[in-house]
């Protein structure tokens, strides 16, 4: 039977009848699933290189950092060209340049690593907005808060999936099948996300000004209620000291360890981000107050996981920990994510995607290298690192708090008339109501 246009759909409904979307989030788990191949055979590589907590928090910031330093080219491109010609070039970019680790593990060059390492992640560092941006693009206003907890879902499962896979074929058939699966998993996402449509930008910017970057922080400067849902994610860019141990936890700290245990790790992270992306929608629903009502308290899930992860005495209290962590992270990346594309508009999305996932991973370099280097430099033992984490990120949760409250001090009139309600914001935030576009 045909669904009404109008009804909201589950997530196997979404995957069923929009096959753009589902090509889209093919294209997105086959890249995903060779993603935590790839870190969790670096992770492996960077330990037998060295025993430096410094070295394997430059691996988190190679796979960060230049994210950020492609802000300035990553929103323009996106919101310039074809959003679906932007992927593909990336997808065959990616896919050399991880061959290049393959060269890195022969030689034991820490630097080439991090060099290739860093060249990918600018790649990706385009590919990723141009993703998020496309996503109203094949969707409906009843289809986009589904699809945007599917995408977050997703990658908690192939984090989950992928790194418990890549774990063990680490462990048995090395490094080197590690990475090369890697970098097929981008051509075979080639493949997938050949099958879409053009997706241009809503308005040609051609030759059109408005789609450069200062343009982008004009339209944020006049939106201050999407400026604060993108301040979400760097703030959980905190949390990456805490998230830099996990290798550690995973071979050093207790007395057993490998790449088993690390991928075992990683994996029940991706179970509490599965839970938190999708499973909390499922049971609170997409109204937006009840999402940004959400958003303070997944960073006090956030705290209690480090907390746990601190004291844990063996690597099961551990994971549980590690697990709370990402519940939480699900929770706040999905609802922020579904909101903020709701107040924006399309031909601003490239930039604006771009610049908060940049910030978020400049955010989460500094936090990562800070908490490596107070491991090596003898300042602060590895769980020691992770409870100081806890207690950065006690700030984000209070400001969530406020955040909400004065929202609701200022007032909103929700509009209930659909599925999917849209926001209208009172005076104060004049002109940054939601809309599908």
């Amino acid at each position: 039977m045909e669904m009404n246009p109008r009804e909201v759909p589950g997530y196997f409904g979404l995957l069923a009848r929009n096959a753009n979307f589902r090509r889209l989030w093919l294209g997105q788990v086959v890249s995903f699933f060779g993603d935590w191949f790839k870190m969790i055979a670096l992770y492996t590589m960077v330990q037998k290189i060295t025993d430096s907590t410094l070295a394997i928090s430059g691996v988190m910031v190679g796979a960060m950092l230049p994210v950020f330093l492609v802000i300035p080219i990553a929103g323009p491109i996106v919101d310039r060209f074809d959003r679906r010609k932007v992927m593909l070039i990336t997808d065959v970019a990616r896919a050399v340049l991880a061959l290049g680790l393959i060269a890195a593990h022969w030689l034991e060059s820490l630097p080439l690593l991090y060099a290739v390492l860093s060249m990918m992640v600018a790649f990706s560092g385009i590919f990723i907005p141009a993703r998020t941006a496309i996503i109203p693009q094949v969707t409906s206003e009843e289809e986009l808060p589904v699809a945007m907890a599917l995408s977050g879902g997703t990658w908690s499962v192939m984090l989950a999936f992928g790194a418990a896979v890549g774990g063990v074929v680490t462990a048995t058939v090395g490094i080197d099948g590690a990475l090369l699966m890697d970098s097929a998993s981008y051509l075979l996402s080639f493949a997938i996300l050949w099958r879409l449509p053009p997706l241009r930008p809503r308005v040609d910017h051609a030759s059109d000004t408005s789609a450069g970057l200062l343009a982008g922080f004009v339209y944020l400067w006049r939106k201050p209620y999407l400026a604060m849902l993108l301040c979400v994610k760097p703030a959980m860019g905190l949390l990456s000291a805490g998230n830099t141990m996990m290798p550690i936890y995973g071979n050093g700290v207790f007395a057993v360890g490998g790449p088993l245990y690390i991928g075992l790790l990683y994996s029940t992270r991706g179970i509490g981000a599965l839970i938190g992306s999708m499973g909390v929608r499922r049971v609170v629903g997409d109204a937006p107050e009840t999402l940004r009502g959400l958003i303070g308290p997944s960073f006090l899930v956030m705290v209690a996981g480090l907390w746990i992860a601190s004291v844990s005495p063996n690597m099961g209290v551990a994971g549980l920990g590690f697990l709370l962590i990402a519940l939480g992270q699900g929770v706040a990346w999905v609802f922020s994510g579904t909101l903020a594309q709701m107040a924006s508009d399309q031909e601003y999305r490239g930039r604006i995607f771009s610049l908060e996932f940049g910030v978020m991973t400049l955010v989460a370099s500094v936090s990562s290298l800070g908490g490596g280097a107070a491991v090596d430099w003898g300042l602060a033992t590895v769980r020691e690192v992770v409870g100081v984490t806890a207690l950065l990120v006690v700030g984000p949760a209070l400001l969530g708090f406020i955040a909400v409250m004065a929202l609701k001090r200022v007032g909103w009139v929700v509009d209930r008339t659909g599925k999917v309600p849209s926001i209208t914001v009172a005076a104060e935030f004049e002109g940054d109501a939601p809309g599908h576009t």
